[in-house]
């Protein structure tokens, strides 16, 4: 199961034992004021999340949870009244869950419960009164603030004989049979008689037993004003109710007289609360994961598909269209919120699309491996960055038309007479399973979210990307038309023939073709993921290895418009020229491919990673080798008796130079590398020599 769904499972718990407690102890007496209790209680927790998030709405906010609270409170008056007439007649409370202490409503001061305080010494001897204050301060009560009554506080506390300490047996206002308590009086921890009737009489210095209090709970109040029964301003209602705020603010759970009093109190201010808190982290929880799930390629499909109920869904053709049709709409809702927020994206993605949605159309001029390298590029943008979500709602609604057309089919049937058998034909017929369709479809918004997220995170390189394709394949068209045509009319008019000329450019084409070659895997590369590097660069990798191979076809190009037809001019009436012509002619493009070497060895050693810089390496090693391979190629053809087999031997041997071992040092790397250029162009001078002989 997902996280969004697991959580939404527990939510729906949650709000069921919720609802469970207001239906049992806050009157909720028909089912519309169920409902309305629940729906109450999941905004509050929505709320509450948002206050959270959103700071500028807090004022907003606190509005609408204030209006809410006071709708439950409506709603579930009954348990609060119940728990405020038992607060009415109970003075007295020991509290459940700070079992050290008895709060006492009149006051709002805290006493020791003596059924767990030492209030008197080992065997019952009293204290001294000089022990008093130690012994408190040693003593932990869960609350703060313990202190010697003074005798005005000890005198109200008992007066009445209320307290549960006082037994039936005990004389006057003794507790637990002990008729010395200390108190302070005068500014000194005294004795107070408790067989004397008033605070002040018969104080001494005799020793005591301990009877602290705190006034922790009521610091820095008026309540033992507000609650006052001669207190003119508030109502009677309202003073239990500064006593409950009491109660529920710090947290205590009192002990009523009444268990189910007690019962009620805990469910409705100790459960539900609890219950509301892990309601409203959970709802933050989901809608956190919600703003992920709806607006990226995480969306995870499953929790949409936990409220379907897949068995009867299974059995019945009804529900099967039925389920399909809302399924259908909740995926579209989805898109269009979506497109709504992604808008400047999405438009982005479109232009790219049209420029990519053109057909390709074989060009005279190329051959047939050229078109297909030009059609399969074209391809491969197209699947790669083309999205057309208009594209995806139509896979949808064409689903969702067939679930119509099912709809109607049975609608059709149940206006004939031979209901029985076609229905019964019809519920036969094979049909994807709902939760196959469901996958299936959700698979095609999650596809097409992927491609909108790598555009987003990767604008810059997915718009250079295009550019990229746009510029080789027109430059691609130029080169086999406007620059032949170019080189033919320049060398006609020098007086050079057809076959010469044609030979040129047919040795252009295959470097121009090679260099295309390595365009795509460059793109496919980036497409994988980033190439991280040691410095910071303005581009990434992939689009500095473009840049450099536009560079190295832009030299191939260079030279061919401008330095062939000299080097043909320089060997063409010397015995032997056009075999001096042709090595020369190789010696100048391994100029371009050493000048290629060079930028890609900043390029190669700037990769943090070791695969990297192997795959750019291999990617390059065929064009590194391709001058090597044009003079191996060329002796093999021609049968060059006069070139020794030792110069061939070595030449040939250039190509097994293994840059790999290199890759982990850029000096070793650089100073093979000159090696090797050194050695090409040594060989290639000695290869000259031999024909001159």
């Amino acid at each position: 199961m997902s996280n969004l769904a697991a959580l939404t499972t527990q939510r729906e718990g949650l709000l069921k034992k919720i609802r469970e407690i207001e239906v049992a102890c806050e009157g909720i007496e028909n089912e519309n004021n169920a409902k309305r209790v629940q729906k109450l209680n999941l905004e509050q927790a929505q709320y509450s999340a948002q206050r959270q998030e959103i700071a500028a709405k807090l004022a907003v906010v606190d509005g609408k949870l204030a209006a809410i609270n006071a709708g439950i409170m409506e709603l579930g008056g009954t348990g609060v009244e119940k728990i405020l007439e038992a607060i009415k007649n109970q003075r007295w409370y020991f509290i459940k869950n700070k079992p050290k202490i008895l709060f006492d409503r009149n006051t709002g001061l805290i006493w020791a419960n003596l059924n767990t305080f030492n209030y008197v010494g080992k065997e019952n001897n009293l204290y001294n009164l000089s022990d008093v204050g130690d012994i408190i301060n040693n003593y932990s009560f869960g609350v703060d603030g313990f202190r010697v009554p003074t005798c005005y506080e000890l005198w109200q506390a008992v007066e009445d004989k209320t307290i549960p300490f006082h037994r039936d047996g005990d004389a006057n206002w003794r507790l637990f049979g002990i008729y010395y308590l200390a108190c302070e009086y005068n500014g000194y921890i005294k004795s107070k008689d408790m067989d004397d009737c008033g605070a002040t009489n018969d104080i001494s210095n005799q020793t005591v037993a301990i009877f602290p209090c705190s006034d922790y709970l009521i610091q820095n109040s008026d309540y033992q004003e507000i609650i006052n029964p001669d207190n003119p301003v508030y109502t009677e209602k309202e003073r239990l109710q500064f006593t409950l705020d009491l109660f529920t603010k710090n947290e205590l759970w009192p002990i009523f007289t009444d268990a189910e009093v007690t019962e009620l109190y805990k469910k409705i201010y100790f459960e539900k609360p609890k219950l509301l808190a892990q309601l409203q982290e959970l709802q933050t929880q989901i809608n956190e994961l919600q703003k992920v799930t709806l607006l990226s390629s995480d969306f995870d499909y499953t929790a949409l598909l936990a409220k379907y109920d897949i068995k009867a869904i299974n059995v019945s053709l009804i529900k099967y269209y039925q389920a399909v049709q809302q399924w259908c709409r909740e995926l579209m809702e989805k898109v269009d919120y979506y497109e709504e927020q992604k808008a400047s994206v999405i438009k982005d993605f479109n232009l790219i699309s049209l420029k990519l949605s053109k057909k390709y159309e074989a060009d005279t001029n190329l051959t047939e491996a050229e078109n297909t390298l030009l059609c399969d590029r074209q391809h491969f943008f197209q699947k790669n960055f083309s999205l057309g979500m208009n594209s995806v709602k139509t896979k949808i609604l064409a689903v969702k038309k067939q679930a119509d057309a099912l709809e109607y089919r049975i609608d059709e049937i149940d206006e004939g007479e031979n209901s029985l058998r076609e229905l019964a034909e019809l519920e036969q017929e094979k049909r994807a399973s709902f939760a196959f369709l469901a996958e299936n479809t959700a698979k095609i918004i999650k596809n097409a979210l992927c491609k909108i997220e790598y555009f987003e995170a990767n604008h810059t390189f997915v718009m250079n990307a295009i550019n990229i394709w746009e510029n080789w394949t027109e430059g691609y068209r130029v080169f086999k038309t406007t620059y032949k045509e170019d080189m033919k009319h320049d060398c006609e008019d020098d007086g050079i023939e057809e076959e010469i000329w044609s030979a040129w450019y047919q040795d252009w084409q295959q470097l121009r073709y090679a260099i295309e070659l390595k365009m795509q895997p460059v793109i496919e590369r980036g497409l994988c993921g980033s190439m991280p590097t040691n410095k910071e660069v303005k581009t990434s990798v992939p689009e500095q290895l473009i840049h450099i191979l536009d560079e190295y076809k832009k030299q191939i190009d260079k030279f061919y418009k401008e330095e062939r037809k000299g080097i043909y001019q320089k060997f063409a009436f010397q015995a032997g020229g056009d075999l001096q012509e042709k090595f020369e002619t190789e010696s100048s493009l391994y100029k371009f491919v050493a000048m290629l070497q060079s930028e890609l060895q900043d390029i190669i050693f700037n990769c943090k990673n070791a695969e990297d810089r192997v795959w750019i390496l291999n990617w390059a090693n065929s064009l590194l080798d391709i001058q090597i391979d044009e003079v191996l190629k060329f002796v093999a053809n021609n049968d060059l008796q006069k070139i020794s087999h030792t110069i061939l031997d070595e030449f040939a041997a250039l190509k097994q130079k293994n840059y790999d071992i290199y890759l982990a040092d850029a000096k070793a790397y650089s100073e093979e590398k000159a090696r090797r250029e050194k050695a090409y162009n040594s060989l290639i001078f000695k290869m000259r020599k031999d024909l001159a002989k």
